[in-house]
């Protein structure tokens, strides 16, 4: 795991704490490496997950942990910067490329805070292998009597802008093992208030009684917007398909007009709902939408209640 070079200002806080973690690096390391990996499981025991954290004896395998959960073994390179750092590229082991689900993830820690500000994000789906490393070899950041930086040949240099810029753990988690466990219950209940500005009554009410709180009539222009914006569709659209929303909202209306019934699971259609909250949002909305909509809210309600009586 590396913390790149800090640049540090005279007379700021933070500067002055993290001059601090300019010391002590391989203790330094673990006291990250343990802040990420309590910052993770929390996420798990959210979801009702169980995981193991596993570790290599030696440090050349191209990764510092691997991480198990759902069936999934992710290899993880960990990277972190301190806030205030210019590192925009990452040193990544070659050898990184030969696991299955190998990954890094790049983490931004604030020491005022004593938290991560952000996360990044370099590798594919579960099972998939890291994308193209590129051709770019690291070199020793110390040169050798005459001056000269040896090459690394097990090491390319990879820039942040071919990173993806992660919005929390949750997304992280959904980026490492996708959506664990199978049953999607304790998967919703986490993703629920994903959404800035989402706390609201009705997620109070399910909160405190569960999906029964959603009226039995429910419509869209009445709780069925508000019920659509408890979670980010976009984020779930991820875990459900590659289609972008627009394509994936269009498949959706026309296997409903086709077949009269809106197609999926629960989390299929709130993901559904979601994308057709953000239609009548952005686009306006249209009366002959109003009944499919509706029927969308009361057929979610019903999934919901059926996962939630375990008989989904």
């Amino acid at each position: 795991m590396a913390v790149s070079h800090l640049h540090l200002v005279s007379g700021n806080r933070q500067s002055t704490v993290a001059r601090g973690l300019t010391h002590r690096s391989s203790q330094r390391e673990k006291v990250f490496e343990h802040l990420f990996l309590s910052q993770l499981g929390l996420e798990f025991i959210a979801r009702g997950v169980s995981h193991e954290v596993l570790h290599g004896e030696v440090d050349d395998h191209g990764y510092d942990l691997a991480v198990e959960a759902g069936g999934t073994l992710r290899h993880v390179q960990l990277k972190v910067t301190i806030l205030g750092g210019a590192r925009t590229d990452v040193g990544i082991h070659t050898r990184l490329a030969d696991k299955p689900s190998g990954c890094v993830i790049w983490l931004l820690f604030d020491p005022v805070a004593r938290d991560f500000q952000s996360i990044r994000w370099f590798g594919g789906k579960p099972g998939d292998r890291l994308p193209d490393l590129g051709s770019k070899v690291g070199r020793h950041t110390r040169g050798n009597s005459a001056g000269v930086k040896a090459s690394r040949p097990a090491i390319r240099i990879v820039p942040a802008s071919r990173f993806e810029q992660l919005d929390d753990f949750a997304h992280l988690a959904d980026r490492l093992f996708g959506m664990v466990p199978a049953g999607p219950l304790a998967f919703l209940y986490s993703r629920m208030g994903d959404e800035p500005g989402s706390t609201s009554s009705l997620l109070a009410d399910i909160l405190t009684r569960g999906f029964s709180a959603i009226p039995e009539g429910v419509t869209f222009d009445g709780d069925g917007v508000e019920l659509a914006g408890l979670i980010n569709g976009y984020r779930t659209l991820e875990l459900l398909s590659d289609d972008q929303p627009d394509t994936f909202l269009d498949r959706q209306r026309a296997a409903h007009a086709a077949s009269g019934h809106w197609q999926g699971d629960a989390v299929t259609l709130w993901t559904t709902l979601f994308l057709e909250m953000r239609a009548d949002r952005f686009a306006g909305g249209d009366e002959n939408d109003a009944p499919h909509r509706d029927h969308l809210c009361r057929q979610l309600r019903e999934a919901l209640l059926a996962l939630e009586n375990g008989n989904a």
